[in-house]
């Protein structure tokens, strides 16, 4: 996992955990606190000199705080200093009226020049979109080989972003529905996007828990990866929404995987609609699921989103 995730990972924690605690639930706060440990441990492994001396403390001091918690205990006070000397929330504070003359400046203590170790948080690609007039709001229901057509022509007028969410994915090349088909080359159009510099974030599911069926998943993700190492991919074991959002402007979603059982339509149906408020919806259950911050991810068990982290070989 790299610095900016890591960091990411211990902010989000120390957050859970002040929420929790001030809820009195020391058992989801415990959890939490052994989260941030793992975090700092790992910050510790990818660092050196000060920063990781300071990683390598704050650690320890995250592993105190979840014996205590799981004690059902609240902390003792220093605890809860070194706490908030971690990632202290933010304070407003207006200045007091300050004379003409000049005042001596203080020389910065250690810990004001202490070196940072928590990387600054990675921020979702900023998309700009038109507003979209009333009249040019639009919903579609898809059924059949119009889905996989749909997709296609999403991918295709994508203008710098596209996010991907489905349990499973095959290396869908040609959808046939009777007499119909339709060129869909799925991963090809994923990764020659990513390649002209477009953000292509894939979530998905992990292969190794469908067993037996996920000899094409794995492969397909090894493919992707191979046509181009641009593309970002996060493995989340609970992950069972799927939806193709384009731009942040629109959105494909329903109830078809992105393979070619789902594309093909049969028995299956999706929405397509670039309805803001629709669309917004989507947007922040990806980056919700994407950065661990959404509700499902506080209390999941199962963390394989740690252990697959982004781009690793499947």
């Amino acid at each position: 996992m790299s610095l900016t995730r890591l960091g990411r990972v211990a902010r989000e924690a120390l957050l859970l955990v002040r929420e929790f605690m001030s809820k009195g639930d020391f058992e989801r706060a415990s959890k939490a606190a052994l989260k941030a440990a793992e975090a700092f441990s790992g910050i510790a492994k990818h660092s050196s000199g000060k920063a990781h001396r300071i990683a390598v403390r704050r650690a320890e001091v995250m592993i105190e705080i979840t014996k205590v918690l799981r004690n059902g205990e609240p902390l003792p006070l220093e605890l809860v200093e070194a706490l908030d000397s971690f990632y202290p929330a933010p304070q407003i504070t207006t200045p007091d009226p300050q004379p003409d003359t000049e005042q001596p400046v203080t020389p910065p203590t250690e810990s004001e020049t202490e070196e940072a170790f928590i990387p600054p948080e990675e921020e979702e690609p900023k998309v700009e979109t038109e507003p979209v007039a009333p009249e040019d709001v639009a919903h579609e229901v898809l059924e059949g080989i119009e889905i996989a057509r749909a997709l296609v022509g999403m991918i295709n007028r994508a203008k710098k972003s596209i996010r991907l969410m489905t349990m499973t994915l095959s290396d869908v090349r040609t959808i046939k529905v009777g007499k119909d088909d339709c060129e869909v080359n799925l991963l090809e159009r994923l990764a020659a996007k990513a390649e002209d510099g477009f953000s292509v974030r894939l979530l998905t599911n992990d292969p190794q828990a469908l067993g037996s069926k996920s000899d094409h998943f794995s492969k397909a993700i090894n493919k992707l990866l191979k046509l181009s190492d641009k593309i970002e991919i996060v493995v989340c074991s609970i992950l069972h929404i799927k939806a193709l959002i384009i731009d942040d402007a629109e959105v494909l979603e329903g109830s078809s995987n992105f393979t070619v059982k789902g594309l093909s339509g049969v028995g299956e149906q999706m929405s397509w609609t670039n309805n803001p408020e629709f669309v917004k919806q989507f947007v922040e259950r990806f980056h919700g699921f994407w950065t661990h911050s959404s509700k499902e991810c506080s209390t999941c068990k199962n963390q394989t989103c740690e252990v697959h982290p982004a781009n690793q070989r499947l």
